[in-house]
C-alpha cells in the first residue's frame, strides 16, 4: 500500500507540478506587478521568496546535514509565492542544514537571478526576500537596520515587510491544508521530496479552484527568524555577484525607496 501511496506522489511531482507550479509569462507578470502595487504600494514586484522546513525522517548514514539551527532534522524548501499565494518556483532539494541563501545559489532560480533574467530583458520586475537573501538587482531585501537608517528607509523596510508577508501566509496556508508537512516519517528522503512536491502542487490546484481563505494560517512559524546578512556578510558566505552587480542592486533600491 505504501509502495502504491508514493508512487503516485512520485507521478504527482513529475507530471503535474509543471503544470501547476509555473513562473510567470510578461503578460502574467504584468498583472502581478500590478496587484502587487496596487495592494501595497511596491512597484515591479512579481513574487516573494522564503525558504520553509519541513520536518523528516534524517537519514541514518548523513543526519548531521538534515539537522536545522532549531535542532530537528528537514528539508529546506525554497519557494516563490505570487500575490494570490500561489508558488510560482519550488525547490525541495537541500537538507535542512544549508542557509537559505545557499540554497539560493544551486538552485535554477539563482542562476536566473545572476544574469537578472527572471521576467523581461531589463530590470524593471523583481522579488521580495529578507535580509537572509543577498541584495541583487532582480532580488530586493530591505536595509539592514544600523540605528541610522532614514526616513525613507524605514519606509521602505514597513512596505517592503507587509508586502513580503504573503510568502509567510502561503506557507501557513500550505501547512494547514496538508498537515503531513509538519513531519514526514519517510525511511528514505526522496520519498519524502515527492510527497513535499506533490503538497505544493495540490495547493496551488485548491487555490485555483476553491478562493476561500477558510485555511489560510497568519504565517509559517518556520519563516521570519532569520540569520541576517546581506550579500554575503557575516554569518553565511556566500558569493552571488560581482561588485558591479551589487551596485546596481543598491541603486535600484535606494530608486524605489525614493519613491515610495
Amino acid at each position: 500500500m505504501h509502495h502504491c501511496i508514493f508512487e503516485v506522489f512520485k507521478a504527482t511531482a513529475h507530471y503535474l507540478k509543471p503544470m501547476y507550479i509555473k513562473w510567470p509569462t510578461l503578460r502574467e507578470s504584468n498583472k502581478i506587478a500590478a496587484d502587487f502595487e496596487e495592494k501595497y504600494g511596491f512597484p515591479g514586484v512579481i513574487g516573494c521568496v522564503d525558504g520553509t522546513h519541513i520536518g523528516i525522517r534524517a537519514p541514518a548514514n548523513d543526519r548531521d546535514s538534515y539537522i536545522n539551527r532549531k535542532g530537528y532534522p528537514s528539508v529546506n524548501v525554497l519557494a516563490v509565492c505570487d500575490h494570490q499565494k500561489l508558488f510560482t518556483y519550488v525547490y525541495a532539494d537541500r537538507a535542512g542544514s544549508v542557509h537559505d541563501a545557499r540554497v539560493l545559489r544551486v538552485s535554477s532560480l539563482g542562476q536566473k537571478l545572476e544574469i537578472c533574467q527572471i521576467g523581461g530583458a531589463d530590470d524593471k520586475y523583481h522579488i521580495l526576500g529578507d535580509s537572509a537573501f543577498p541584495l541583487l538587482p532582480n532580488l530586493l531585501v530591505p536595509y539592514r537596520d544600523n540605528g541610522h537608517l532614514t526616513p525613507a528607509q524605514i519606509t521602505f523596510n514597513t512596505i517592503h515587510s507587509s508586502a513580503r508577508s504573503i510568502i509567510e501566509r502561503a506557507f501557513g496556508r500550505l501547512k494547514g491544508k496538508f498537515r503531513r508537512l509538519r513531519g514526514i516519517d519517510c525511511t528514505y528522503p526522496v520519498n519524502a521530496l515527492h510527497m513535499i512536491e506533490s503538497a505544493f502542487t495540490l495547493h496551488n490546484f485548491v487555490l485555483q479552484n476553491d478562493q476561500s481563505d477558510e485555511n489560510d494560517s497568519d504565517s509559517d512559524e518556520e519563516s521570519g527568524s532569520v540569520v541576517t546578512i546581506e550579500s554575503g556578510a557575516a554569518g553565511v558566505n556566500v558569493e552571488f555577484a560581482n561588485a558591479a552587480l551589487r551596485r546596481a542592486a543598491q541603486r535600484k533600491r535606494d530608486c524605489i525607496a525614493a519613491k515610495l
